[in-house]
């Protein structure tokens, strides 16, 4: 709520906040709507996918549009009252929604090398601010669930992540930007693999056939819309020996550097990858850290073994639990 809107949620305090409550059902509700399913199926048919993403609205479980009200709200509050601005991703995009010659010059809207030409729409503004906010929240959540059950169930890991961030907070000071993004490499490993392992999405890298080709004896035309299944990529032996194995180290640099980079894609690949990894990997990090400093996880009676994933078409979540029991330390 405060990258996206700039403004404090409290959801921890307030449980039956709208935006809780709305957001908690965006994920299952837009993956599991049946109109919406078949919409994701018909890449190469735009023709069709207006009429049943009308029908899923009508008659499926989720309708986008509740969400982009809640969020409609907060841009015109902020449009109406200038005076609030904020340094958050709202108001670098209300920023960009301007009047053509009346493009600011602002430098949250200049890259290194070239300038933003483009304007958006309020409507555009909505539904991009929509994305950051559902986004972050529901698999970023999920990330951390799967972490807390890796580091309950590699006790060994989790002792070296805690030692690793004590030495850290003692060397500078507090666990600061610098200090999660360029000093916790361990635990990076640590949340690589964890991701690597349990991928909170697991459909996202999407490339198009610019040629016709063939391969594998399998003809492909032009304009075909190429799904990457990641988790199946991410578990290959041919890329990954003993893949069910938790072995942080296969993310040292020197490993990292022999594979593909396609081979890992938590966050999709290439230049259209996710535009919230750094936000995410920085979320992950930070609350595992301080979960580690303060607590000793230990799995609960009730998980089991073997962490068993759901999936709601493009995104998982853990199947039962996981179940952490908590011990201060």
């Amino acid at each position: 709520g405060r990258a996206a809107f700039g403004f404090d949620c409290t959801f921890q305090r307030e449980l039956t906040h709208p935006f809780l409550k709305t957001a908690q059902g965006v994920l299952p509700g837009v993956m599991t709507g049946p109109f919406h399913m078949l919409a994701h199926s018909t890449t190469t048919m735009a023709k069709y996918v207006a009429p049943i993403l009308w029908l899923n609205e009508k008659f499926g479980t989720f309708s986008y549009d509740v969400f982009n009200k809640h969020t409609s709200k907060v841009i015109q509050l902020r449009m109406k009252n200038p005076e609030a601005r904020k340094p958050d991703m709202l108001q670098t995009m209300l920023d960009v929604e301007s009047e053509e010659g009346q493009l600011p010059e602002s430098p949250q809207l200049l890259d290194a090398d070239a300038k933003l030409y483009k304007r958006m729409s309020p409507e555009e503004v909505g539904i991009n601010t929509t994305i950051l906010f559902i986004a972050g929240f529901e698999t970023t959540a999920t990330g951390l669930s799967y972490l807390a059950y890796i580091l309950a169930k590699h006790q060994d890991v989790q002792e070296q992540v805690r030692e690793e961030v004590k030495s850290v907070i003692e060397r500078h000071g507090a666990l600061d930007y610098t200090a999660v993004t360029q000093s916790l490499k361990y635990f990076s490993r640590v949340v690589d693999e964890t991701l690597r392992m349990f991928p909170p999405v697991v459909t996202f890298t999407t490339r198009s056939a610019i040629n016709d080709f063939e391969y594998n004896g399998i003809k492909f035309k032009a304009g075909t819309s190429i799904l990457s299944p990641t988790i199946q990529i991410h578990m290959d032996p041919r890329i990954w020996p003993n893949p069910e194995k938790f072995d942080p180290e296969r993310f040292l640099p020197e490993n990292v550097a022999a594979r593909p980079t396609i081979a890992y894609q938590p966050f999709g690949d290439g230049p259209r990858n996710c535009i919230g990894k750094r936000l995410a990997l920085l979320e992950i990090i930070y609350t595992g850290a301080r979960m580690v400093e303060k607590f000793k996880l230990t799995l609960g009676e009730s998980q089991k073994d073997r962490m068993v994933m759901d999936y709601h078409a493009m995104v998982s979540s853990p199947g039962d639990g996981p179940y952490i029991v908590f011990h201060r330390i």
